[in-house]
């Protein structure tokens, strides 16, 4: 079973990307494009959710965790990126870390990132790997967070 250990620095770069984003929504500048801005805070969010490093997060699939193929491996945002930069772009300063709690990364295999892709539009969260029919396992407990997906 994999276990997960935390990066070192990890705090200090999940604050440096929040204060970013909070940083880019406050100084909002008219000639900035809006896809510059959505595009930068889809990095940030990136940076958010690989702080331990992209394969190294807490929840893996437990399709993820039997795969001998680390090429078939994928990290995933349980809750889209796409929604979350619409919620931060009409949020206050103090609604966005609210929001950016949700970044949360979780490792999966291509074909179950595949499957998650469908209901990308209609579920978010955990509620779309229920809905994907995948078990997710909290490596740094051992204990699945998502059990029964029938």
């Amino acid at each position: 079973m994999k276990s997960f250990e935390p990066h070192p620095r990890a705090e200090d770069r999940k604050r440096s990307a929040v204060a970013l984003i909070e940083l880019l929504l406050t100084n909002k500048k008219p000639e900035v494009l809006p896809e510059h801005l959505g595009e930068l805070i889809k990095i940030l969010i990136g940076k958010i959710t690989e702080a331990d490093g992209k394969r190294n997060t807490r929840h893996w699939s437990n399709g993820a965790l039997q795969c001998s193929d680390k090429n078939q491996l994928r990290h995933e945002h349980v809750y889209t990126r796409k929604r979350m930069i619409q919620a931060l772009l009409k949020a206050s300063p103090e609604e966005s870390r609210e929001i950016l709690k949700d970044a949360i990364g979780c490792i999966v295999t291509a074909d179950e990132h595949r499957r998650l892709s469908t209901f990308d539009k209609t579920h978010e969260g955990w509620e779309r790997y229920r809905k994907a029919q995948l078990r997710v396992t909290n490596t740094e407990t051992g204990k699945q967070i998502i059990e029964d997906t029938d």
